[in-house]
């Protein structure tokens, strides 16, 4: 499409390294698959940048380190241009200039240049833009839009009014310091025997992909956020959501009304319960409750603690309400133990 000579020229940057190398694909910093081009979109990226497989690297300074055969040098990534450049990549990609209803079932849009699998079964309403990939024996319920480039495996069930492949919530600033959403050129990816209950959002990847693992069940009502990836057999239960480029291993179960935070890594075989708010990482066999979320046992023993504590001196005269110097400072230090996480 491009080559390293001529990016570098739109986007305003500095070459060093070999001119005339090209790209397959655009991809984050961390994917490991060679031939691509890859952008530097966050400190976190470059941690990575030794580790990195592209043949082009866009970002500041930092990344002449990296073993890419070209690397184009930005000081601050201009979003206009880059936009323009992450536009015509994904148009190209999924083929959006050719456009059009190849559908054989009554009130269902099938875009061009999709593969639909045996067995399908498509309801009223359903929408499966360019590019998208049905594997066998998949059943999409009434309204629900699947968007370009989406990958659905085998035996997925997806219930009504769900929108899967949204824009991803990746927004930098311009130099007028407002924000502007950077386009997302990623993916969702649902392995096979998921299911997806109704009223669900997923947004594709910014650069990389949104990946569903083998036999994953959603419920109703889950925000699942760009470049996510939800491992084996795991269980998100109504109203909880996952920020983007966060993961879950396998075998995590999430109960409803579960928040957790971005660029966060959930151990396989973790439970969180309902209402809890997870804002770091957790290992292997976890169980977490509570806001910020940590081990449940702990969260439940600091709470008892507490309450015996500020119900202390209550029970004789009504009037001698006023809880001890010594006991409000035990509560404080209580206090403090709940919300260290």
């Amino acid at each position: 499409m491009f080559e390293a000579c001529e990016i570098a020229s739109f986007l305003k940057g500095r070459l060093v390294g070999e001119k005339g190398t090209g790209f397959t694909a655009i991809r984050s910093v961390m994917d490991s698959l060679p031939g691509h081009l890859a952008i530097v979109l966050s400190k976190q990226d470059l941690k990575r940048i030794n580790e990195c497989q592209a043949d082009i690297i866009i970002g500041p300074e930092d990344i002449l380190s990296s073993k890419a055969r070209s690397k184009v040098i930005v000081d601050q990534l201009n979003t206009g241009l880059m936009n323009q450049l992450l536009r015509t990549y994904k148009v190209e990609k999924y083929q959006l200039h050719d456009q059009g209803n190849v559908s054989e079932f009554p009130d269902v849009y099938i875009g061009k240049h999709t593969r639909i699998g045996k067995g399908c079964h498509f309801m009223p309403g359903v929408k499966i833009m360019n590019g998208v990939e049905v594997g066998d024996n998949v059943a999409i319920h009434a309204n629900t839009v699947i968007k370009e480039g989406t990958v659905i495996g085998n035996n997925v069930t997806i219930d009504s009014n769900n929108s899967i492949g949204n824009y991803s919530f990746e927004y930098m600033l311009d130099a007028n310091q407002a924000y502007e959403r950077l386009e997302s050129i990623g993916r969702v990816i649902i392995e096979d025997n998921v299911e997806i209950g109704a009223n669900n959002t997923i947004d594709r990847g910014t650069l990389g992909d949104t990946v569903i693992g083998y036999g994953t069940k959603i419920d109703n009502l889950v925000q699942i956020g760009h470049d996510c990836q939800i491992g084996k057999h795991c269980l998100m239960i109504s109203q909880s959501g996952i920020a983007g480029h966060s993961r879950l291993g396998n075998r995590v179960i999430v109960h409803g009304q579960v928040a957790i935070a971005g660029h966060l890594s959930i151990g396989d075989n973790s439970v969180i319960q309902g209402k809890s708010g997870v804002s770091r990482s957790c290992g292997p066999n976890s169980k977490l409750f509570g806001y910020p979320a940590r081990d449940s046992r702990e969260y439940m023993k600091s709470l008892a603690t507490l309450h015996a504590l500020s119900s202390q001196n209550t029970t004789g005269d009504a009037r001698q309400t006023r809880t001890p110097l010594r006991s409000r400072s035990k509560i404080r230090k209580v206090l403090d133990v709940i919300f260290s996480s």
